[in-house]
């Protein structure tokens, strides 16, 4: 499971990237409060389509059926259980990025017009392959460059699972507020966060201080925890375990 988290970005290049456009919402962001401007909404975004995949693998009635995303991957995995596969592999990427704030937000100016692609276009000093404000958020502000090597070694094991203890006895968060399977809850929290610690003091081309990229790694790491227990949950509740959940709550 843990090494499927990369799949849905690793695919891109492969031949796959009919599903790149599902990685996010981008919520418009007036922050000057003007919004006559010709930005528009993609068709399809990651709110939907964890909401249409979550009830194909749960098998929860047929609307999904009839879905975009159910008959693309449908189209290139005809065999039901290599789609199922596919599918899961996408949620389990997606219930990560939608907790990014970059991947639920774009800032629409007179600068943007048509959004600033959550953050990629905004162009920064170039620390660690982050040169870009989209990629300074998905580093968790610098702190993991790069991608893993597949299949993890064990010394990779090690770490990870080290760094994953020493975030849930740092980050603890507030576990009545983990609204499960509300998908658009999750995105709009992460809408708020880019309006109040993404955007403001980044001057494009301009190296973030460091208070600024001290409270994003904050903001990141508590994020990674709602995403952990909210992948947690989700997946039993599409394949069952009640007094696990229980446990959790």
């Amino acid at each position: 499971m843990t090494e499927c988290a990369t799949f849905a970005d690793n695919i891109k290049g492969q031949g796959y990237s009919f599903q790149s456009g599902w990685h996010f919402i981008n919520e418009p962001y007036y922050p000057d409060g003007d919004n006559n401007y010709p930005f528009e909404m993609p068709d399809h975004d990651i709110v939907d389509a964890l909401d249409t995949l979550t009830q194909w693998l749960s098998n929860d009635g047929t609307a999904y059926k009839s879905s975009y995303y159910y008959t693309t991957i449908k189209n290139y995995f005809p065999d039901e259980d290599n789609a199922r596969s596919f599918a899961l592999r996408l949620v389990i990427h997606y219930v990560g990025d939608i907790h990014q704030p970059l991947h639920s937000t774009a800032l629409v100016n007179d600068t943007y017009p048509n959004g600033d692609a959550g953050g990629n276009y905004e162009h920064l000093p170039n620390i660690c392959g982050a040169s870009n404000l989209h990629a300074v958020w998905d580093s968790t502000g610098y702190s993991y460059c790069g991608f893993p090597d597949l299949p993890l070694s064990t010394t990779d094991w090690s770490w990870y699972s080290q760094e994953a203890s020493a975030i849930a006895s740092s980050y603890p968060i507030d576990k009545s507020k983990l609204h499960d399977g509300d998908f658009q809850a999750w995105a709009d929290q992460s809408f708020e966060l880019a309006k109040s610690q993404t955007y403001p003091g980044v001057v494009v081309n301009e190296a973030l201080s460091d208070a600024y990229v001290t409270a994003a790694v904050d903001t990141l790491k508590t994020q990674i925890m709602y995403g952990g227990y909210r992948l947690n949950n989700l997946m039993q509740q599409i394949y069952g375990s009640s007094s696990s959940y229980a446990t959790l709550q």
